[in-house]
């Protein structure tokens, strides 16, 4: 994308709770780049996509009136449903700032799937995210049933931590048979 002055700047529109932009050269171009779903002659962003591609200077968000939405009252709107919404948004930011191409998930908290590098659209995800806050309580029986759940697909289960600076860090997770230890 490089370029983010002028016709540069993707035009999209909140409807029905959802960021959607007309299907264009420029969405065309986000679409190779992993960001968006063809919804007929439509482009559909999860929320932290769109909210990624608003704070990086891509995507213009109109609301009903015309008027254009900043970052932070994009996230209050798309927050407001999603009360998980900042800490995904943290981890997605943090996996595309490392260049890794990140899809939805497989429900509420596998949240993610990420492709390898260079992998996009050849090859499946090979990797599922869980975020998970730092300090939170969570079981070994949930990240037990999480990777049964990974397993099945062929995909490696990752927790990504959110500490309290807002500072990723992530886990892969597997399975250890101690009976042979």
């Amino acid at each position: 994308m490089g370029e983010r002055s002028g016709d540069r700047v993707l035009e999209a529109r909140i409807r029905g709770g959802v960021v959607v932009s007309e299907l264009n050269h420029l969405s065309e171009s986000l679409l190779s780049k992993g960001f968006g779903e063809r919804d007929g002659g439509n482009v559909r962003y999860m929320d932290v996509e769109a909210l990624y591609l608003v704070e990086e200077g891509w995507m213009r968000v109109v609301d009903e009136d015309g008027g254009s939405l900043g970052f932070n009252e994009l996230l209050r709107i798309l927050g407001a449903r999603s009360p998980n919404l900042w800490r995904d948004y943290v981890v997605y930011r943090d996996l595309r700032k490392r260049r890794y191409v990140v899809k939805e998930g497989f429900g509420g908290e596998l949240r993610f799937r990420v492709f390898e590098r260079g992998e996009y659209g050849e090859k499946a995800a090979r990797y599922v995210v869980a975020p998970i806050y730092e300090g939170r309580d969570t079981t070994v029986e949930k990240i037990r049933r999480w990777m049964q759940v990974c397993r099945s697909m062929r995909k490696e289960l990752i927790l990504a931590v959110v500490d309290r600076r807002n500072e990723v860090i992530y886990y892969k997770a597997s399975l250890v048979d101690l009976r042979n230890v």
